[in-house]
Protein backbone atom coordinates (compact mmCIF):
# COMPACT_ATOMS: atom_id res chain seq x y z
CA UNK A 1 0.00 0.00 0.00
CA UNK A 2 3.14 2.43 0.94
CA UNK A 3 4.17 2.15 -2.63
CA UNK A 4 1.45 4.20 -4.38
CA UNK A 5 1.66 7.36 -1.58
CA UNK A 6 3.66 10.53 -2.45
CA UNK A 7 4.88 11.09 1.15
CA UNK A 8 7.03 7.71 0.80
CA UNK A 9 7.91 8.89 -3.01
CA UNK A 10 11.74 9.38 -2.39
CA UNK A 11 12.10 6.43 -0.41
CA UNK A 12 13.86 3.24 -2.08
CA UNK A 13 12.63 -0.09 -2.16
CA UNK A 14 14.53 -1.35 0.93
CA UNK A 15 13.41 1.75 2.75
CA UNK A 16 9.89 1.17 2.50
CA UNK A 17 10.45 -2.49 2.93
CA UNK A 18 12.32 -1.61 5.87
CA UNK A 19 9.70 1.09 7.09
CA UNK A 20 6.84 -1.36 6.68
CA UNK A 21 8.54 -4.13 8.94
CA UNK A 22 9.14 -1.82 11.39
CA UNK A 23 6.68 -1.48 14.57
CA UNK A 24 4.49 0.52 12.44
CA UNK A 25 0.84 -0.78 12.36
CA UNK A 26 -1.66 -0.84 9.94
CA UNK A 27 -5.19 0.29 11.52
CA UNK A 28 -8.70 -0.12 9.98
CA UNK A 29 -11.76 2.08 10.40
CA UNK A 30 -14.99 2.42 9.72
CA UNK A 31 -16.92 5.02 8.58
CA UNK A 32 -17.86 7.73 11.60
CA UNK A 33 -15.03 5.94 13.86
CA UNK A 34 -12.80 8.64 15.78
CA UNK A 35 -9.26 8.34 14.70
CA UNK A 36 -8.17 11.18 17.00
CA UNK A 37 -10.17 13.31 19.65
CA UNK A 38 -8.96 16.83 19.82
CA UNK A 39 -7.59 18.21 22.74
CA UNK A 40 -5.90 14.45 23.81
CA UNK A 41 -2.34 13.73 24.01
CA UNK A 42 -0.24 11.35 22.20
CA UNK A 43 2.50 10.78 19.79
CA UNK A 44 1.27 9.27 16.46
CA UNK A 45 0.57 10.43 13.26
CA UNK A 46 -1.13 8.34 10.62
CA UNK A 47 -0.73 8.14 6.26
CA UNK A 48 -3.97 7.23 4.85
CA UNK A 49 -3.38 4.02 2.37
CA UNK A 50 -6.97 4.14 1.82
CA UNK A 51 -10.50 5.97 1.76
CA UNK A 52 -11.08 9.22 3.42
CA UNK A 53 -11.32 11.42 6.26
CA UNK A 54 -12.83 14.90 8.15
CA UNK A 55 -10.87 17.04 9.92
CA UNK A 56 -13.34 18.54 12.71
CA UNK A 57 -12.84 21.63 14.98
CA UNK A 58 -14.71 22.01 18.24
CA UNK A 59 -17.36 24.61 18.43
CA UNK A 60 -18.55 26.20 21.56
CA UNK A 61 -22.01 26.63 21.93
CA UNK A 62 -23.81 29.69 23.20
CA UNK A 63 -25.39 27.97 25.69
CA UNK A 64 -22.61 26.48 28.68
CA UNK A 65 -25.31 23.48 28.81
CA UNK A 66 -24.80 21.78 25.67
CA UNK A 67 -22.43 19.81 24.02
CA UNK A 68 -19.37 21.28 21.98
CA UNK A 69 -20.28 21.13 18.35
CA UNK A 70 -17.92 19.53 15.60
CA UNK A 71 -17.59 21.46 12.79
CA UNK A 72 -15.83 19.91 9.43
CA UNK A 73 -13.22 22.23 8.44
CA UNK A 74 -11.33 19.89 6.05
CA UNK A 75 -11.60 16.10 4.23
CA UNK A 76 -8.36 14.27 3.44
CA UNK A 77 -7.98 11.64 1.02
CA UNK A 78 -5.41 8.71 0.25
CA UNK A 79 -2.03 9.97 0.94
CA UNK A 80 -3.06 12.45 3.23
CA UNK A 81 -0.79 12.70 6.56
CA UNK A 82 -2.38 13.67 9.34
CA UNK A 83 -1.53 13.86 13.53
CA UNK A 84 1.88 14.82 12.88
CA UNK A 85 1.69 18.25 15.21
CA UNK A 86 1.57 16.33 18.30
CA UNK A 87 4.18 13.76 17.48
CA UNK A 88 6.48 16.64 16.67
CA UNK A 89 5.27 19.62 19.35
CA UNK A 90 4.16 17.15 21.97
CA UNK A 91 1.12 19.72 22.49
CA UNK A 92 -2.79 18.45 22.46
CA UNK A 93 -4.37 17.40 19.40
CA UNK A 94 -5.48 20.62 17.64
CA UNK A 95 -8.46 19.33 15.89
CA UNK A 96 -10.53 15.71 15.66
CA UNK A 97 -10.18 13.42 12.50
CA UNK A 98 -13.00 10.63 11.98
CA UNK A 99 -13.46 8.20 9.10
CA UNK A 100 -15.79 9.59 6.30
CA UNK A 101 -15.31 5.68 4.54
CA UNK A 102 -13.73 3.17 5.62
CA UNK A 103 -10.13 4.10 5.98
CA UNK A 104 -6.53 1.42 6.31
CA UNK A 105 -4.05 3.98 7.55
CA UNK A 106 -0.35 3.54 8.73
CA UNK A 107 0.12 4.56 12.25
CA UNK A 108 3.75 5.43 13.24
CA UNK A 109 4.12 6.63 17.18
CA UNK A 110 7.39 8.89 18.14
CA UNK A 111 8.94 5.96 19.80
CA UNK A 112 8.74 3.53 16.69
CA UNK A 113 10.23 6.75 14.81
CA UNK A 114 12.86 6.87 17.62
CA UNK A 115 14.13 3.31 17.12
CA UNK A 116 13.95 4.10 13.27
CA UNK A 117 17.39 3.69 11.70
CA UNK A 118 18.89 7.15 11.35
CA UNK A 119 19.10 7.80 7.26
CA UNK A 120 15.16 6.31 7.43
CA UNK A 121 14.24 8.48 9.86
CA UNK A 122 16.63 11.84 8.45
CA UNK A 123 13.62 11.17 5.39
CA UNK A 124 10.93 10.37 7.64
CA UNK A 125 11.42 14.09 9.05
CA UNK A 126 12.21 15.61 5.99
CA UNK A 127 8.83 15.11 4.14
CA UNK A 128 7.43 16.21 7.72
CA UNK A 129 9.05 19.33 7.35
CA UNK A 130 8.02 19.54 3.58
CA UNK A 131 4.77 19.08 4.60
CA UNK A 132 4.21 21.38 7.34
CA UNK A 133 5.65 24.03 5.16
CA UNK A 134 3.46 23.02 2.09
CA UNK A 135 0.27 23.63 4.81
CA UNK A 136 1.84 27.11 6.07
CA UNK A 137 2.62 27.90 2.40
CA UNK A 138 -1.47 27.25 1.63
CA UNK A 139 -2.50 29.25 4.69
CA UNK A 140 -0.78 32.35 3.84
CA UNK A 141 -2.37 32.33 0.75
CA UNK A 142 -5.97 31.42 2.37
CA UNK A 143 -5.58 34.46 4.18
CA UNK A 144 -3.94 36.34 1.33
CA UNK A 145 -7.33 35.74 -0.45
CA UNK A 146 -9.30 36.73 2.41
CA UNK A 147 -7.23 40.33 2.67
CA UNK A 148 -8.26 40.79 -0.85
Amino acid sequence: LIKDVPFFKDFTTEERYSLASSNCEVVRYLPNEEIIVEGETDNVLYILLRGEVGITKNQLSPNPRKKLKKGLVAKLSVGAVFGEITLISKRPRTSGVHALREVIALKMNGDMMEKMESKLKNKVQAQLIDLLVKRLDDMNNQMADMVR
